[in-house]
């Protein structure tokens, strides 16, 4: 597992240049191998949902009411916000989401912090460090 995160690290590190199939390709296996590393340790938040699997990292933080699953592979030292909604979903290491986010076959950059309210994406990577949704690196895949 770790190795295909990886992999998805380094594929993703300069966005414009993306080999979309092989992104592709790799994005499914590293989902299809959740299943053999699923993990949920520590939470923080009122009425978490999971649907298994779902692959906690170390020190991740949970919102209120968050929905996490399927497929869904969250990194170390991460925070999610309240209303949360994530299925076949990686979110890389050290990324803060915002409030209201549903994202579906999203993968989040390494070190992204998404600091606003309200995001509804999905088949692609995002990345950056913004308060405002316009500001966001985005790719579709």
């Amino acid at each position: 597992m770790k190795e295909l995160i990886e992999k998805v690290k380094s594929s993703i590190k300069d966005i414009e240049s993306v080999d979309k199939s092989t992104l592709r390709v790799l994005f499914h296996d590293t989902l299809k191998e959740l299943k053999n590393h699923h993990k949920i340790d520590a939470y923080i938040g009122d009425f978490p949902t999971f649907i298994e699997p779902v692959h906690l990292g170390n020190n991740v933080r949970i919102g209120d009411d968050v929905l996490l699953g399927p497929n869904v592979y969250i990194g170390n030292n991460c925070e999610l916000g309240d209303y949360v909604e994530l299925s076949n979903t990686i979110v890389l290491d050290n990324v803060k989401l915002g409030n209201n986010f549903t994202l579906e076959n999203c993968i989040i950059a390494n070190d992204s912090k998404l600091n606003f309210d309200i995001l509804k994406e999905k088949n692609c990577i995002l990345k950056g460090i913004t308060d405002i949704k316009e500001n966001i690196e985005k790719l579709d895949f």
